[in-house]
């Protein structure tokens, strides 16, 4: 483990020292509106083995205006590991039409090694099933505003699951949770939003509140048939515009036969970081999360965060017992000055698990 992190933090090095050169030029060079930057990724897990890609963004003004505090991007990356896994994604928001309209989403295809950590709230720590998927993945939010700060729209959301290995000791194999045998899922559905941020890639003060409905059916070309709620709002505030105080809280309930791999869960790079992207997952959720973000060292800054959230099956479980904690330390680098992209890495502590994360953009 000390090897892998050695390797870890000396590809983190070459990577923010590329970056450091590149920034330096965009800095200078105040009259580009737009912004596109690539840079090598290399990294080792024990699932992957050794991986290797690029990923990058690219920043730009539709409306030629560089005071907008909307400006669109697109991130992407691709990497292909010794394991012969494929990772290809690229969200992107983008504003058109005098900031009337907005779209986000994702495009991608994945070809990977994920962890089955089982349902519930109960999960003993040392259970986990490794299994392998392929899907393309369709994600898009078309949102129109119908009066200042606020956005109304629809929600589409498109995977296409193959398994191409499973444990044979395990659960999926046997067939029974839904969502262990192939098939795809095709949500649509409707999405509200209020937005009041200053920025919205690296905000540092005001809103954003959320509230979703979608549905799948067979009717409408899914595999499985269920609903979902989901609704989500974020806080910031900030001292003379340095330090910064973030807070997010997340609630989502899901109804009907939903697979298992589109339950919402605790983990990963957004949802309290520190467990196993999945670790517990069911029909809801609720989480808290807080962060305080400093500047460190010109465009360099640095993060404390942690949170408190638990998955529940009914509504009869949404109490205080079982609470699932997170804390952590993270660094951020400005890539952009202008659009405010930044690089991520965090180390997430958990209960019996940590985690480091290396991504693009904010948890929220």
């Amino acid at each position: 483990m000390l090897f892998v992190l050695k390797k870890f933090f000396l590809l983190l090095i070459l990577c923010l020292s590329f970056l450091a050169v590149k920034g330096e030029n965009l800095i200078r060079d105040t009259t580009k509106l737009n912004s596109f930057r690539v840079i090598p990724i290399a990294f080792y897990t024990p699932d992957t083995r050794w991986g290797f890609g690029a990923g990058g963004y690219f920043s730009f003004f539709p409306q030629r205006n560089w005071n907008t505090t909307r400006p669109s991007s697109v991130i992407f990356g691709l990497s292909y590991t010794q394991n012969k896994q494929l990772l290809l994604y690229a969200p992107f928001n983008i504003v058109l039409t005098k900031q009337k309209l907005w779209l986000t989403g994702e495009l991608g295809y994945y070809k990977y090694i994920f962890n089955y950590l089982g349902i519930g709230n109960q999960i003993p720590n040392e259970y986990i099933e490794k299994y392998s998927a392929d899907f393309p993945r369709i994600k898009l939010n078309t949102m129109y505003s119908i009066c200042k700060f606020q956005y109304l729209g629809l929600r589409y959301a498109f995977d296409d699951f193959t398994y191409t290995k499973l444990d044979s000791t395990g659960e999926l194999i046997q067939g029974k949770i839904v969502g262990s045998k192939n098939g795809n899922i095709n949500s649509f559905g409707v999405v509200y939003s209020i937005d009041h941020r200053d920025w919205i890639n690296y905000p540092t003060k005001g809103f954003l509140a959320e509230v979703s409905y979608t549905i799948d059916n067979s009717k409408l070309g899914s595999d499985f048939d269920f609903q979902k709620w989901s609704s989500e709002a974020s806080y910031y505030t900030s001292w003379k515009q340095k330090i910064i105080l973030a807070a997010n809280l997340q609630f989502v309930y899901s109804d009907g036969d939903i697979p298992f791999h589109q339950m919402p869960s605790i983990g990963g790079t957004k949802r309290l970081r520190g467990y196993f992207d999945g670790k517990y997952r069911d029909n809801g959720l609720s989480i808290l999360q807080v962060e305080l973000r400093f500047p460190l060292w010109k465009r360099i800054k640095w993060v404390a965060f942690a949170g408190v959230g638990k998955v529940f099956h009914t509504f009869d479980e949404l109490n205080f017992e079982k609470l699932r904690y997170n804390s952590g330390l993270g660094l951020r680098f400005e890539m952009d000055p202008r659009s405010k992209i930044h690089l991520r890495l965090d180390y997430g502590f958990a209960k019996q698990s940590k985690g480091f994360y290396l991504t693009v953009g904010e948890a929220f």
